[in-house]
């Protein structure tokens, strides 16, 4: 069995309030799904908010320090968003803050960031999102209450589908067999 490689930033853990939790189950292997999720030239594939990746800089052969920027389309609307991977645990965990964007969440929201949680599960893989932010102010915390974690919820139900039907999709040959069956038996 392979050695699990963690990877994190020194002092880059989360630092916003946790929003939202949402979970998927995969039908496709842990190390599969985790590689899929992290390979930013198949963002565009699974992420329907991503149009794709601009740049990638940085990092290491984990992704730990990658820095990505992204066009995106978020109800109509056109824009960037720049995430950095700060924590990259081999087949098991990854986290993203955001750095800039176009839209103007850093005028409304603090240390945005999300992790996602890869555990393999009878049927394939458990895929759990948590997303981080705080409000900058009352107004965006009456907001958040009112309408954006709702919002938030919505797109990471939306990445959690493209996720799965992707890897769903391409998974490798012996997961799609019946019975647990390998090609070889």
């Amino acid at each position: 069995m392979e050695a699990i490689v963690s990877r994190v930033i020194p002092y880059a853990t989360m630092q916003g309030k946790k929003q939202l939790s949402r979970e998927a189950t995969i039908a496709a292997p842990r190390e599969f799904v985790y590689r899929l999720f992290m390979d930013n030239a198949e963002l565009a594939n699974w992420a329907p908010v991503v149009d794709r990746v601009i740049n990638e800089t940085g990092g290491d052969e984990t992704g730990l320090g990658r820095t990505r920027t992204c066009g995106v389309t978020m109800q109509g609307k056109q824009g960037t968003m720049v995430e950095e991977c700060i924590e990259a645990v081999g087949d098991t965990r990854a986290s993203f803050r955001v750095v800039d964007d176009s839209f103007g969440f850093h005028r409304m929201l603090r240390d945005y960031g999300f992790t996602a949680h890869f555990a393999g599960a009878a049927s394939g893989t458990h895929v759990r999102i948590e997303t981080f932010y705080t409000p900058t102010n009352i107004l965006w915390a009456t907001m958040n209450v009112l309408f954006m974690r709702r919002k938030f919820r919505g797109i990471v139900d939306e990445l959690l589908d493209g996720l799965r039907m992707l890897a769903e999709q391409r998974q490798p040959a012996a997961m799609s067999l019946p019975h647990g069956r390998s090609l070889n038996s």
